[in-house]
């Protein structure tokens, strides 16, 4: 089996007869279940080359069954079975054994870690007796473990029970998987490539989930979408395209992947930080829909070059620097309300709405709670800061 048809990974010691019973394991969203999906549709082919019979194939998820009694888990099993069979759900264990002699029987347990809980010896026992159909040489019966446990009591309780399996291990997807298979879902078109670049990136440094990577860029699509109107929808262009941009892709990863705002604050260079204290001071004098200049946030922080702490409050640092909230999510943008920002005009009106409540907090905790200057800064503006005319 090679990554060719699914998974990318090659599994030594599998050239042989039946492993028994195998163990597959590793984060969620690294492709366990599609491997053995991808490789059950090269079974008839298989079995035809080795010069035997299709055995029949069933996969069970145990993710549905985990509240069950072990009493009624064995019988959801056996009806599983009975119907891959085509005997009665209700027969007894020794039919399913003559059976199994019969036709073969491949069965794959999803989220086999969930057999265990809140289950206790009644659930290894049943498992035990799996494992010895799975040892007898005069049985044709193999089974395949899919777990997302790798190292917990579960995977260790598994290992034990079944006289340590064959395994294999699936690492966490890295960036470059992610791309590749954010670009085979979707195309090079819809997405642009930076946004497609940075939630590979988001993922690979959290979870190396793909499912997650493609739940938010889908979430980020319907974004984009709700933002068109129905007019562009009908007369879209092939310039039209990408639809998807930064904004919607950021947003969808905030929402997608929360990330606690006092750690991206502790994280920001200096200016950041100050440029920061001063949006939030603005918002909450102003108003969380307060329309603010570059220029205005660049008479603030003259006052913390005079502490040295902001050496350039030029309007250029200042403009990259409200970018950089941005990117983070602390900071977000609005075009409505009449106010046409452009960042190459510093005197052009800009609709900062500060995510207060949370960013305030986050503050509170890391800044404001460090240094005096900071709060110093944020009483100067709070105090020398009259809301305009034209709010």
């Amino acid at each position: 089996m090679k990554r060719a048809i699914g998974t990318g990974y090659e599994i030594d010691g599998m050239a042989g007869q039946s492993p028994g019973f195998m163990y597959i394991c590793g984060g969620p969203g690294v492709g366990k279940t599609t491997a053995v999906t991808a490789c059950s549709q090269h079974l008839a082919k298989w079995a035809k080359d080795s010069g035997f019979a299709k055995p029949c194939y069933c996969h069970i998820n145990m993710a549905s069954n985990a509240s069950m009694s072990i009493d009624a888990i064995k019988k959801d099993m056996f009806k599983s079975m009975a119907k891959k069979l085509e005997i009665e759900k209700n027969s007894s264990p020794t039919v399913f054994l003559n059976q199994f002699r019969k036709k073969g029987m491949i069965l794959v347990v999803d989220e086999i870690d969930m057999l265990f809980k809140n289950q206790g010896g009644s659930a290894e026992e049943w498992f035990s007796t799996l494992i010895e159909w799975c040892e007898d040489k005069e049985l044709p019966f193999s089974m395949i473990g899919i777990s997302n446990s790798v190292n917990d009591r579960n995977a260790t309780t598994i290992r034990e029970l079944s006289n340590t399996p064959h395994e294999l291990v699936f690492p966490t997807y890295n960036e470059e998987d992610l791309l590749a298979i954010l670009e085979k879902r979707i195309g090079k078109k819809i997405v642009d490539t930076k946004a497609l670049q940075l939630i590979a990136k988001r993922v690979a440094a959290s979870t190396g989930d793909a499912r997650k990577a493609l739940e938010i860029t889908s979430n980020a699509v319907e974004k984009a979408l709700d933002a068109c109107t129905e007019k562009w929808l009908n007369e879209v262009e092939v310039d039209s395209y990408p639809l998807v941009k930064m904004p919607q892709m950021m947003r969808a990863i905030r929402e997608g992947m929360p990330t606690r705002h006092e750690e991206i604050i502790r994280g920001l260079p200096q200016a950041a930080k100050v440029i920061l204290c001063i949006a939030v001071s603005l918002g909450k004098a102003w108003g969380p829909t307060a329309a603010v200049s570059i220029a205005t946030l660049k008479k603030y922080a003259v006052q913390a070059t005079h502490h040295a702490m902001l050496d350039d409050a030029s309007l250029g640092m200042i403009t990259n620097l409200v970018e950089m909230l941005i990117d983070s999510g602390l900071l977000t943008t609005t075009l409505d309300g009449g106010f046409n920002f452009n960042a190459n005009d510093h005197s052009s009106l800009l609709h900062i709405g500060v995510q207060l409540d949370d960013v305030e907090i986050a503050l509170e905790k890391s800044l404001l709670g460090e240094s005096s200057f900071y709060q110093s800064l944020v009483d100067y503006v709070k105090r020398e800061c009259p809301r305009p005319e034209y709010q």
